[in-house]
């Protein structure tokens, strides 16, 4: 019996494309979810435990469709369950103020 190991596909690729440039703009990405969701959850009143769990499922939101628009609407739905008047363009420019703070948190630390 003779096994066939694969290496992954990125192991293949110039080291350019797999280079921790992409690495950062996720982790930048991850941070700017995590910071609108400690927002919106703290304006709906969560904290602890349920904030947390909120965390995560904003940003898994972020992986339903390419673009912001999936957080955006996440976001903006649950603010409106909760009672909580919200536009998507308010939301939407709290993402964007959230993005410019992860920024500057990842270089931070990077």
């Amino acid at each position: 019996m003779q096994l066939h190991l694969h290496e992954p596909q990125s192991m293949h690729a110039p080291p350019a494309s797999w280079c921790p440039d992409e690495d950062t703009r996720d982790h930048v990405l991850a941070r700017r979810n995590v910071l609108a969701a400690l927002w919106a959850g703290g304006l709906m009143g969560l904290s602890g435990a349920p904030l947390t769990a909120y965390a995560v499922e904003v940003h898994l939101a972020d992986f339903e469709a390419p673009g912001d628009a999936d957080v955006v609407d996440k976001i903006t739905a649950d603010l409106h369950r909760a009672g909580l008047p919200a536009r998507p363009s308010e939301v939407r420019s709290r993402l964007n103020a959230f993005h410019r703070e992860a920024l500057t948190q990842t270089h931070a630390t990077d």
